[in-house]
């Protein structure tokens, strides 16, 4: 298989997968918890920088919040948590690029 550069992902607030370049899975584990498994490791061979918003699944309205975005011990998986404005857990849709190096 070729080394992909970038991955890409928009989830929607309930974990589904609106669209995405090679994601395999999303796991709403939590009220604000999203476990996301890529086709391809994050870690290892590769070294993957990534950015992550608040945003729509498709068209509906977005309240505002904000994102954080982790690695997880399994290099295939990242963990991302929304939170609202105030900084309380909740669900958000969302988009996440990542981007990879050797």
């Amino acid at each position: 298989m070729t080394f992909e550069n970038r991955l890409a992902c928009v989830i929607a607030a309930d974990g589904t997968i609106a669209r995405g370049y090679l994601i395999a899975d999303c796991e709403l584990a939590g009220e604000n918890e999203y476990i996301l498994t890529w086709k391809v490791p994050l870690q290892g061979d590769a070294k993957t920088n990534f950015a992550g918003t608040i945003g729509s699944a498709m068209t509906e309205p977005v309240e505002p919040g904000l994102i954080t975005v982790s690695l997880d011990e399994d290099p295939n998986r990242m963990r991302v948590h929304t939170y609202d404005v105030t900084g309380k857990p909740a669900a958000r849709p969302f988009h996440i690029a990542c981007f990879r190096d050797h």
